[in-house]
């Protein structure tokens, strides 16, 4: 099944279901004659875990980093839990910011929604890490339906969707700087600001565009990108220099700035379309949600939606692991 699936799914399942089906490779324009990616790539996972199966995943990602730490080019990777969902991405009313940002937590009805993010210096140095046919072996025997009317829960045979897809990192952005160049974004990439101790939101605009206007796009989200990473209210910075934290008043406007920005692109179209990953990291929900009220944001934000045929849906995630080589 296409990438587009990511987004039919959240109709289906009342807003809560967010994963499409595996796998990039499924698209009606086959992966293997599209040119192969330069530069740092992420070997991205959408899952969804059953209640039952959540021990086994999270000790199987244990493992999954002390095996990638071995590898040649490994970058870091990150683990992170679905929320909820922004509602300022799709301008509802201010009223409503962050009425969802918990949407999906404590709900025995609903699995655990995660995603993967497994970064590398190179395409051909993620291949041979193997971390493909590791998911395949070690986490696709959990991704299962469970009878919950048996006691106790019972495995079936019905196998649940995952996604799976290769991106590389238009650019990227922290406090510091905006970053470009494959160098910067790899160092970037090995430093990733969303450690789990800080408990910091990590946010992921899912969009399509056509793949004939990827060029003018990418012009043009980098532009949004340097208004997300640099903007923050109070103007003048409050105490911080970065703004003050938001909260959830309804008349708060103001917001921190965001700890980290990127833009992923799909490294292969599906179709003729191309995804987008809008991989945000903020110290709260309520510093995305404010962001999202900034006129400076939402004329940023105007050219670039122009372009998107997809979309936008726009999780909220909880980094649960975490791990970086740390550059010298």
């Amino acid at each position: 099944m296409e990438r587009r699936d990511f987004f039919g799914f959240t109709a289906m399942i009342g807003g809560g279901m967010l994963l499409s089906a595996c796998n990039e490779g499924s698209a009606s324009a086959p992966v293997a004659t599209q040119p192969k990616p330069t530069g740092a790539v992420t070997m991205y996972y959408e899952i969804r875990v059953p209640g039952p199966e959540k021990a086994t995943v999270l000790a199987k990602i244990d493992e999954l980093i002390t095996t990638m730490k071995t590898k040649t080019g490994y970058l870091s990777l990150s683990f992170k839990q679905m929320t909820g969902e922004s509602t300022m991405v799709k301008n509802y009313p201010n009223a409503l910011k962050g009425v969802l940002d918990q949407g999906f937590i404590g709900n025995s009805k609903v699995p655990n929604f995660y995603s993967i993010f497994v970064r590398f210096d190179s395409y051909d140095n993620m291949i041979a890490s193997g971390v493909q046919s590791w998911f395949t072996t070690n986490i696709v025997p959990s991704l299962f339906a469970y009878n919950a009317a048996t006691t106790p829960p019972t495995k079936t045979s019905v196998a649940l969707d995952y996604y799976e897809g290769v991106y590389v990192t238009v650019a990227a952005g922290d406090r510091n700087a905006i970053y470009e160049t494959q160098t910067d974004i790899v160092n970037f990439l090995k430093n990733q600001s969303d450690e789990v101790k800080n408990k910091y939101v990590t946010v992921e605009n899912h969009v399509m565009i056509k793949d004939a206007n990827l060029t003018d796009f990418n012009t043009k989200v980098k532009v949004l990108l340097t208004t997300a990473q640099n903007t923050y209210m109070p103007l003048d910075g409050g105490t911080t220099g970065y703004g003050t934290p938001g909260t959830s008043d309804v008349a708060n406007t103001d917001y921190r700035k965001a700890v980290t920005t990127e833009i992923l692109q799909n490294a292969f179209a599906d179709g003729d379309l191309r995804s987008y990953l809008m991989h945000g990291v903020w110290e709260s929900v309520w510093d995305h949600e404010n962001s999202h009220i900034d006129s400076r944001f939402q004329q940023s934000s105007g050219p670039v939606g122009a372009y998107v045929v997809v979309g936008p849906v726009e999780p909220f995630y909880d980094t649960i692991k975490q791990d970086g080589v740390v550059a010298p």
